[in-house]
């Protein structure tokens, strides 16, 4: 993603990414096996979780908040949590 490849450049710098939906990564290729049945627990495909972002790459990770404006003069967003 563009947060771990930021942060491969600089290990130092403070790295925020904002996620409209539940999940930071999915295993869309796992969905078939989801709808079948085989895979019953959703959280069975979640590649990374916002905790496992943060233990292993030290990126702040939130969920569930879309950006409803980005202001670049002033580099600042607006964010609604959904």
């Amino acid at each position: 993603s563009c947060a771990a490849r930021a942060r491969r450049l600089d290990e130092t710098a403070e790295i925020l990414l904002l996620q409209s939906g539940p999940d930071v990564s999915f295993a869309s290729c796992g969905m078939p096996y989801f709808i079948g049945g085989e895979i019953t627990d959703r959280n069975q495909m979640s590649v990374q979780t916002p905790g496992s972002l943060r233990a292993r790459l030290n990126i702040d990770v939130r969920v569930n908040t879309r950006v409803t404006k980005i202001n670049t003069e002033t580099k600042t967003i607006t964010a609604i949590d959904e």
